[in-house]
C-alpha cells in the first residue's frame, strides 16, 4: 500500500514537472500596446504584440491571427460576445517568416473600433501557428485586452446673460457635451475676477451630462460701474469620464458688460427697464456720495475736538 502511494506521488511530481517544463518551453506574448493607449468609438488604432520564442529551437512560418468573430451560444445560437473591432485597411492575420530561439518579433495590426462600442475592457483571442525547424507544426492560443473609453467633450458658452454695469444680474453658463461619452458628477466653479463679484456660491454641482446633451449653471453676480466692457472669467470643470477617470478642465469664458444706454441702443433690454436701471445706478451713486459726506463730516468733528 505504501509502495503504491509512493508511486502515485512520483507520477504526480513527474506530471507537474513536465507541465511546468512545457509552460516554460512555449511561445509567450511579452507585451501588448495600443496607440493610443485608450481608444474611442469610431477611432482607428494600432495593436502591437511582442511575441517571444522560448523554445530551444528556431521557429518559422509563424502566423498570428486575431479572432474578431462573435461568440455564439451553443444552446440558443445568439451572440453572447462580440469584440467591437474590425481590421482597417489590413488583415486580422500577420505572417512572420522566422523567430529565432530566445528572440522576439512584433506583430502589428491596424484596427478600428465600432462606432457604437460601449466603454469597457474587451478581450481579443489571439491564435499563433508555427513550425519548428524539425518540421513539427504547433499552435497556441492567447487572450489580449484593449480598453475602449468614450470620452466626453465639454464646451462652455454664455447664454442669455445681459450684464449691466452698476447693477446685479444673473450669469448663465451653458455646458455642452459634444463627445461620445457621458460626463458624470460634473461641477462648475467660477473664479472671482475684477469687475464682477459673485454674490452666491461660486461652485455649482450639475451632475451627469450625457453625450450630445447640455445643462446650465446660474450664478448671481454684481457688475461694478467701472467694469471693463470685455472680461475673461476663469471657469473650472471637474467630472468623471466613462472610464472612471477624474478629469479637471480649466476654461475661459468671455463676458461682455454694457452701460444702460449701450444695452438699450442694442435692444438687449426694454426701454421701460432703462429708467429703472438708471435710477438704480443713480441710487448707488447717491448713497455713495452721502456716505462720503457723512464720513467727511465725522472726520471734521473729530479734528475739531
Amino acid at each position: 500500500m505504501e509502495s503504491k502511494m509512493k508511486n502515485k506521488f512520483l507520477v504526480l511530481l513527474t506530471v507537474i514537472f513536465l507541465s511546468q517544463l512545457y509552460l516554460v518551453s512555449s511561445m509567450t506574448i511579452n507585451s501588448v500596446t495600443t496607440s493610443p493607449s485608450e481608444v474611442q468609438p469610431g477611432e482607428k488604432f494600432s495593436l502591437d504584440l511582442e511575441i517571444e520564442n522560448n523554445l530551444e529551437e528556431d521557429i518559422e512560418n509563424v502566423v498570428v491571427s486575431l479572432d474578431l468573430e462573435p461568440t455564439t451560444s451553443p444552446v440558443t445560437g445568439q451572440i453572447v460576445y462580440q469584440p467591437p473591432f474590425s481590421p482597417y485597411k489590413s488583415s486580422n492575420e500577420i505572417k512572420i517568416d522566422e523567430i529565432d530561439s530566445d528572440d522576439d518579433e512584433k506583430a502589428s495590426f491596424d484596427l478600428m473600433v465600432f462606432s457604437d462600442a460601449v466603454s469597457g475592457t474587451y478581450n481579443i483571442p489571439v491564435h499563433v501557428e508555427y513550425e519548428i525547424v524539425n518540421g513539427t507544426d504547433e499552435d497556441e492560443d492567447f487572450v489580449v485586452s484593449v480598453i475602449v473609453n468614450a470620452k466626453p467633450e465639454i464646451d462652455i458658452s454664455l447664454e442669455d446673460s445681459v450684464l449691466i454695469k452698476g447693477t446685479k444680474g444673473e450669469l448663465t453658463i451653458k455646458i455642452v457635451n459634444s463627445g461620445l461619452g457621458d460626463a458624470k458628477f460634473l461641477k462648475v466653479e467660477l473664479s472671482q475676477t475684477a469687475g464682477i463679484q459673485i454674490t452666491n456660491s461660486n461652485s455649482i454641482y450639475i451632475g451627469n451630462i450625457d453625450s450630445n446633451d447640455f445643462d446650465t449653471a446660474d450664478f448671481n453676480v454684481f457688475v461694478s460701474a467701472d467694469a471693463l466692457s470685455s472680461l475673461n472669467l476663469p471657469v473650472k470643470l471637474t467630472y468623471t469620464d466613462s472610464g472612471n477617470n477624474q478629469v479637471t478642465e480649466n476654461k475661459v469664458l468671455s463676458v461682455r458688460t454694457y452701460t444702460p444706454k449701450e444695452a438699450t441702443d442694442l435692444g438687449l433690454i426694454n426701454r421701460n427697464n432703462t429708467f429703472t436701471i438708471i435710477l438704480s445706478v443713480a441710487g448707488v451713486l447717491i448713497l455713495f456720495l452721502i456716505y462720503r459726506r457723512i464720513r467727511k463730516k465725522n472726520r471734521s468733528k473729530r479734528s475739531g475736538q
